[in-house]
């Protein structure tokens, strides 16, 4: 066990070595403070419901969406809907198309036209699905614009994330019910 030769002389010298200027520890704070603002605008947050397309960050989304109702009342399909004061897609009897005409009305700057549409929502495929049994029923495949579901030579399902974008019309093209949706986060 070593023992501390750190005495009282040792501390006041270091002190004298070490301090800090009410100017250097205000700026030390207010620094912080940036470096805290700067990561929570970039923090992906877990979204319980799937996104308008080119939905902003989602931490920026939330701050900015006002919850007007704009992009509401110019889906042609009703598939936003306003929950717990900010715009979300539910994806239940139609799916999205990506017309962009919520983007159009979008007055916040919640909704960008240059952001890659996705909603942020991802299929998950049920284990009774009918497409795992046999290899008669590929619905799921032949709806997906984006090919992203795909089935191997044993049936078992893969869904390309990086491809899917969350249209909604693998679930809609499965009449079983086997594929729900859910937010990615």
């Amino acid at each position: 066990m070593a023992i501390d030769s750190r005495d009282e002389k040792y501390y006041k010298a270091w002190m004298t070595h070490h301090t800090v200027s009410r100017r250097g520890l205000l700026r030390g704070f207010f620094k912080a403070g940036q470096q805290t603002q700067a990561t929570i605008e970039h923090q992906d947050i877990a979204r319980q419901t799937g996104r308008p397309p080119q939905a902003i960050a989602e931490s920026l989304f939330l701050r900015l969406c006002s919850g007007c109702g704009e992009c509401v009342s110019a889906c042609p399909y009703g598939i936003i809907a306003i929950s717990g004061g900010k715009a979300g897609l539910q994806i239940e009897y139609a799916d999205c198309d990506f017309c962009h005409k919520c983007t159009d009305v979008c007055q916040t700057g919640a909704l960008e036209s240059q952001i890659t549409p996705d909603t942020g929502l991802k299929p998950i495929v049920g284990t009774s699905c009918l497409g795992r049994m046999d290899n008669y029923c590929r619905l799921c495949v032949m709806s997906c614009p984006q090919q992203a579901i795909t089935f191997d030579s044993f049936n078992q399902v893969t869904i390309d994330k990086a491809r899917c974008n969350g249209c909604g019309k693998c679930k809609l093209a499965c009449y079983h019910g086997h594929i729900s949706l859910t937010p990615l986060n």
